[in-house]
């Protein structure tokens, strides 16, 4: 019988992690609408390295010992399902994965087939777990912003908050590709409270991921149909604002939640990162092999996009 070898988070911030290994799950008692995946890449998220530590509560204290990894592709290793038969490549992103269900720092995981995408075809398994939920994430707050015809203006001024996120430096590349000349990137995670419920106009558009005070701070400071994509809370999760730029502006303001993104739009996002939505220049990004995983997680060094070789 096939051994799963996996990187088991503990809940114990002193010892955060151990290697663990145990046998594959016989196909006969493989439930029907489950596979398993035989992991080839995964890739390291901020939320992974924020599960090391249970006073995060990114996993629920009840939920360790838990197999880490909220991101992974591979090939499906074990099936009973006439649509995603043995050798079909997938990648499966958020939902549960890596929080309450073992996830992707493993050699192989147990999934729903409803939280199956199946990899693009110019789409290679280490370049969708160099982007990762960041790169669902950013792919699906551009396409949100595109499907306004005001903001699609290749001069329009846009801005993209917490310059040094995953999430950031993907939208960045994807704009410069889709040639969007008027970006503003900024890399500060703390921002002045707004002073008046309404300021200068200056942003057609604004791709979020610091919120707080960043977020209040912008929101009085957008063109009239503005919109705000919300994607992260890398300051903090307040928001100090007013009714007037949404009523006075017509601003919007648009959450973008890619945990629980629908299975289809998913498929059409990691389709359009593949082709016309492909970051361009790909940001500083690196493939580290699995024994070295441990101390990746544990890194406070600011690091490039960082996918995990599984299997070779």
């Amino acid at each position: 019988m096939a051994q799963n070898r996996a990187l088991s988070l503990t809940g114990d911030p002193a010892h955060p992690y151990v290697w663990v290994t145990s046998a594959l799950k016989a196909a006969s008692k493989l439930p029907a609408d489950e596979v398993i995946v035989q992991i080839t890449y995964s890739h390291i998220n901020h939320k992974d390295r924020l599960a090391l530590d249970p006073a995060n509560k990114v996993i629920p204290a009840a939920a360790y010992p838990r197999i880490g990894g909220i991101d992974l592709a591979g090939v499906v290793a074990v099936s009973k399902h006439p649509m995603w038969p043995k050798g079909t490549p997938v990648l499966a992103t958020g939902f549960d994965i890596g929080i309450t269900r073992d996830g992707g720092f493993a050699e192989y995981c147990q999934l729903p087939i409803r939280y199956l995408v199946q990899l693009p075809d110019h789409l290679s398994a280490e370049q969708a777990m160099q982007m990762g939920t960041a790169g669902l994430t950013a792919g699906a707050a551009l396409a949100e912003m595109f499907r306004n015809p005001r903001l699609v203006a290749k001069d329009s001024p846009l801005l993209i908050t917490g310059g040094h996120s995953d999430v950031a430096r993907i939208a960045a590349g994807i704009l410069h590709h889709r040639g969007f000349t008027n970006v503003t990137v900024n890399t500060n995670h703390h921002w002045p409270a707004p002073s008046r419920p309404l300021a200068h106009a200056k942003y057609a558009a604004v791709l979020d991921t610091v919120g707080g005070d960043a977020l209040s701070h912008l929101l009085p400071q957008m063109m009239p149909n503005g919109a705000v994509l919300a994607v992260g809370n890398l300051g903090e999760g307040r928001l100090d604002t007013s009714i007037f730029p949404f009523i006075l502006r017509g601003v919007r303001l648009i959450g973008i939640d890619s945990v629980h993104l629908p299975i289809s739009d998913r498929a059409e996002i990691w389709q359009l990162l593949a082709t016309n939505l492909a970051p361009q220049p790909f940001p500083p990004h690196t493939t580290i092999p699995f024994a070295e995983l441990p101390n990746a997680l544990r890194s406070q060094v600011p690091t490039p996009l960082t996918a995990v070789q599984i299997a070779h």
